[in-house]
């Protein structure tokens, strides 16, 4: 048995000044992508919609809500004229299909303007840039997510296969690189490929998963936690994530927190604790 991991990256097209850079997805044994692309294709034959990009569906919902005027180019987008609740159908019957099964949510992240201001203050001497320094942490963050929550998997071979992007030449030449990289640490990393979102449903599942996550990390860097714009949905994606993390010790969830947030001048430690028990306390 072999593994395939599908990935996508949501940060690149905004260019090199882009806040935050993450790239993550879906790892899962090689013949249980079948099914799942079964299943994928089942919910958009059902809505009569060829494909899934999150970003068209964002802009159909903020249409659907009056948020936003349609644009130019609005016709084209596959959800154009679709109301709110056909919207949320096809989303959450899309997310359900993403979380079930065998398979596990992968990803690393890089706030870009966090990483200027460590290297600044001598606090990472790291000659990466953010893009390629978030492609380094994906690559990391297979093996120690594998190697936390599918233990069978430590020594099954991973093939690779993200979003082919003909505008942006410069990216996949970062995810190669990073990936050959990567490999020479880890021999378990077999290939690496890249594809379209029409031709490999489950680019379209690390799309879903990669938008959501970085629409949530932006705020959350920055201790902001409002976003409560679709909840159903994390509960969705996220739910293995969440029962796990409520499982981990005080001091488990205090080195986590070190790790993925940033405490802006002027909040202590202890007050970005309580600011994210408070919020979290809220969703409940």
């Amino acid at each position: 048995m072999n593994l395939v991991a599908y990935a996508d990256e949501s940060g690149s097209h905004v260019g090199p000044d882009s806040e935050l850079f993450i790239v993550a997805g879906l790892v899962g044994l090689r013949e249980d992508w079948a099914k799942f692309c079964a299943e994928w294709q089942g919910v958009l034959s059902e809505f009569s919609v060829p494909h899934f990009h999150f970003r068209e569906w964002s802009a159909a919902s903020a249409v659907a809500r009056n948020e936003r005027s349609p644009d130019s180019g609005f016709k084209k987008n596959p959800f154009c004229n679709w109301d709110q609740p056909r919207l949320d159908g096809l989303l959450f019957k899309l997310a359900s299909v993403a979380a079930s099964g065998n398979k596990i949510i992968v990803g690393g992240y890089v706030p870009a303007n966090q990483l200027r201001e460590d290297k600044l203050s001598g606090f990472v001497t790291t000659k990466d840039g953010p893009r390629e320094l978030c492609v380094s942490h994906f690559f990391d963050s297979v093996t120690t997510t594998i190697n936390r929550h599918r233990k069978p998997w430590k020594s099954l071979r991973i093939s690779f296969i993200f979003e082919h992007q003909e505008t942006n030449a410069e990216w996949e030449k970062i995810l190669r690189t990073g990936f050959y990289a990567s490999r020479d640490k880890n021999r378990k990393f077999r290939d690496i490929a890249t594809g379209y979102k029409e031709d490999h449903l489950p680019l379209q599942a690390a799309d879903m998963i990669a938008y959501r996550l970085r629409q949530r990390i932006e705020k959350h860097v920055k201790l902001d936690f409002s976003d409560t714009a679709w909840p159903k949905l994390d509960n969705i994606l996220f739910k293995s994530f969440n029962e796990w993390s409520g499982n981990l010790s005080e001091a488990e969830k205090d080195a986590m927190l070190r790790r993925f947030f940033v405490v802006p001048e002027g909040v202590t430690y202890e007050q970005a604790v309580q600011s994210l028990s408070s919020s979290r306390r809220d969703r409940v």
